[in-house]
Formats: structure tokens, sequence, C-alpha cells
């Protein structure tokens, strides 16, 4: 059984500036940098015409995972990510799918954004196909995944104030 994802964050700028921000590849290199620096990387970026798709792989260190993912996971987790964007006019729609690497762990979520100021919406769900422990781990999935969506925010936030 799968846990849901709904999240909401807003930006302090348009649909439209924030469809700037994502479709320039320096801005997913440097989030990366900032969030992941030492488990994450840029694996492609393609941008074609209202789709742009972004492929990475993202990490969490054994020592800031919880206990109860190490017991049956130990070691660094990677995380192969994949966000593909469409814009439609003022509206972007989207798709964020990820997974660990040697594990039953999966997150698939739909994406909207519209509004000015821009409101992104995620809905979606994680799940671990564990005996006994994977609704547990998939909410520790889902709070970390949380986290790291508004982390994501914040420094989105702080690239755009940047003036880049």
């Amino acid at each position: 059984m799968a846990s849901t994802l709904n999240h909401t964050v807003t930006y302090p700028f348009s649909t439209t500036r924030y469809w700037e921000i994502i479709t320039n590849e320096q801005y997913w290199r440097d989030l990366l940098q900032i969030i992941n620096s030492s488990h994450g990387e840029l694996v492609s970026f393609a941008l074609d015409g209202d789709t742009v798709t972004v492929e990475m792989k993202q990490g969490i260190p054994e020592d800031k995972l919880p206990s109860m993912i190490t017991k049956v996971r130990p070691g660094d987790l990677e995380i192969p990510r994949r966000n593909e964007f469409t814009r439609n006019g003022d509206t972007i729609s989207g798709t964020m799918t990820a997974s660990v690497t040697g594990a039953p762990a999966t997150v698939e979520a739909t994406v909207s954004v519209t509004g000015d100021p821009a409101a992104m919406q995620y809905s979606g769900s994680a799940n671990v196909s564990i005996p006994f422990v994977g609704g547990k781990i998939e909410k520790a999935v889902i709070d970390e995944l949380t986290k790291l969506l508004d982390a994501e925010h914040d420094e989105t936030v702080t690239w755009e104030k940047a003036g880049h």
C-alpha cells in the first residue's frame, strides 16, 4: 500500500518566470551543488520546445538516514530522479519519478504550476515493497521528500533573487 504525497510550495514570482528558471541547465547544476553537493549529479538536461526533461542522481549519506531505513538498507542511498515539465500557456504540468538503487522503493508524482505568484502542487505516492515495515518507511520517505522539495523551493527563490 503506497503512502500519499500532497505538497504545495508558492514562489514569489510568476509561472512564466518559473519556466524561465527550470529551462536553464545551469539552474539544475547549481541546485544540485547546493542541495546535494556530495551526492548530486546532473545526468541529462533536454529542452525540446515546450518540454524540459531533467535526469539527476541524488543521494543521502547513511548518517543522515532514519535508523528504520538503515536497518533494512545499510549504506548511502543513491536516488535516480527524473523530472519532466511541459508548458501550456500559463500552466506548467509534469511528472517527477524517483527510485532508490538496490531497494524496492519508488516515488511517482504529478506536478502542476499555475498563477502569479506561482503555486506548485505535487500529488503522488511513495511505495516501498518490504513486508511489515514498508508503510513506516514510506512515511519516512514522504517526510524526507517534503523537506527536499522545501529546500529546493528555498534555493530556487535564492537563485532567482541573485539575478540569474
